[in-house]
């Protein structure tokens, strides 16, 4: 992913691990040269059965490279069950994720500015629970339903389309069948906590997950793309120093206008 919003990505995607417990979130070492992730460089332009052929040899590499720093580092937690990649290349057929062999791809390389709200990370998020939802469920492994509900299991292959289900986020009463056929009826109010985007908080609480992804520079409510505008950073400065902050600012800068008003009248060089 672009490096202009990987440390809010980072930390709200790791947000997800403290508001349930029954899924795990960690982001792994990886080569960046490895040929799989080489293909899904921003921009790139990727043929997503081609990539689906090359899951499996991916998947095996990176679990290789994830025992030699386990060794290295003589950590003893054992690898992860299921990869996810995010990414900003984008499938020549349009669609934006694809899930092979223990691995997910999530391509958001057709992503705009028009399609705010929501942000990019917060179409991440909502992304990332679906593909842990394929990881676990068999049911709910491949496309499920037609229909647009605003359900994480909505089969939108344009991803404009996917819009409604990160703004509504919500699980509808079919996978929550399909879920208990596959005996995980415990798992729906995790699922239901992490696609409920209300733990955000906002911005003006600088304690809570949106105050703390302004900090680390990309305001949710604001900003549309990779990187805020010269007008977004304009409105996020001003949200973050206050109304009595441009007050005081104003004064200062109203101040030194009268001074140097005042010098030049008399002949002085400012």
């Amino acid at each position: 992913m672009d490096k202009r919003i990987d440390a809010a990505l980072r930390f709200l995607v790791l947000r997800l691990n403290t508001i349930q417990r029954n899924f795990e979130f960690e982001f792994i070492p990886f080569d960046s040269n490895d040929r799989f992730l080489a293909m899904l460089r921003p921009g790139m332009l990727v043929d997503r059965e081609e990539l689906r052929s090359e899951c499996a040899a991916f998947r095996a590499r990176q679990m290789a490279l994830f025992l030699d720093y386990n060794e290295g580092f003589q950590t003893t937690e054992p690898e992860p069950g299921h990869v996810i990649v995010l990414s900003t290349a984008r499938f020549s057929d349009n669609h934006y994720s694809m899930r092979s062999n223990g691995v997910s791809v999530v391509a958001l390389g057709n992503w705009r500015r028009t399609m705010a709200p929501p942000s990019i990370l917060e179409f991440v998020l909502t992304l990332v629970v679906r593909e842990a939802l394929a990881c676990v469920s068999r049911r709910l492994s491949g496309s499920v339903h037609l229909g647009t509900k605003g359900c994480p299991c909505d089969v939108t292959p344009l991803l404009a389309d996917a819009r409604q289900k990160v703004l509504s986020s919500y699980l509808c009463s079919y996978c929550r069948t399909l879920l208990a056929e596959d005996g995980l009826v415990a798992l729906i109010p995790a699922i239901e906590k992490m696609l409920d985007k209300s733990w955000l908080g906002t911005p003006h609480d600088q304690s809570s997950p949106a105050g703390i992804a302004s900090a680390l520079g990309h305001d949710l409510f604001i900003v549309k793309g990779l990187r805020p505008t010269l007008y977004e950073t304009i409105r996020i400065t001003l949200r973050q120093e206050g109304i009595k902050q441009l007050i005081s600012t104003g004064a200062t800068i109203l101040a030194t206008i009268l001074v140097a008003i005042i010098l030049v009248r008399l002949g002085l060089k400012v």
